[in-house]
């Protein structure tokens, strides 16, 4: 093992003082400057391409491994909603052969304990329930009507609430 080692450090060593030499013998020279004879240097140009090609073969190799993963993921994702799609059409079709349950009939309460008269706005309310369950197909039932106090919030919080939602103009 130590022999091995001894004989790529005497390698690495040799061929980087030959570099050295070279570029130590450029500078006597006094018709070219140091980078020009370096471009001139038939190694140089070795050593430039295959760095050049290295590079654009790591960021081609990288791009690839990126589109590999992104299409994985969308391949997984899509098996992920077909399965629950087939989970939702298999609900529907377990809830489609089940018999609807008679719709209860419509039972009305009334708070009695205002003595206003409130008739009008119980007929106007399940006027407007019945229209909305016609357009619906569905039967709605109204257990009771309560009255809301008109003073649930604040004065500061309606404001705090008309400051956030106003439109920017």
């Amino acid at each position: 093992m130590s022999l091995a080692l001894s004989f790529l450090s005497d390698a690495a060593s040799t061929e980087a003082q030959g570099v050295i030499d070279r570029l130590q013998a450029y500078t006597g020279s006094a018709e070219q400057s140091i980078a020009q004879q370096q471009l001139g240097d038939p190694d140089y140009w070795g050593t430039v391409g295959i760095i050049t090609i290295t590079g654009i073969l790591v960021v081609f190799f990288i791009l690839a491994l990126l589109i590999l993963i992104f299409w994985a993921m969308g391949q997984f994702f899509k098996s992920k909603d077909k399965r629950k799609a087939a989970k939702e059409e298999a609900a529907k079709a377990a809830a489609a052969t089940k018999e609807p349950a008679p719709a209860p009939a419509p039972v009305e309460e009334i708070d009695e304990a205002d003595d206003s008269d409130d008739d009008e706005i119980i007929a106007v309310i399940s006027a407007a329930i019945a229209a909305y369950s016609e357009a619906d197909g569905k039967q709605y039932a109204i257990r009771s009507i309560k009255r809301k106090d008109s003073k649930t919030r604040s004065a500061w919080s309606l404001a705090g609430i008309g400051d956030n939602t106003r439109p920017f103009l």
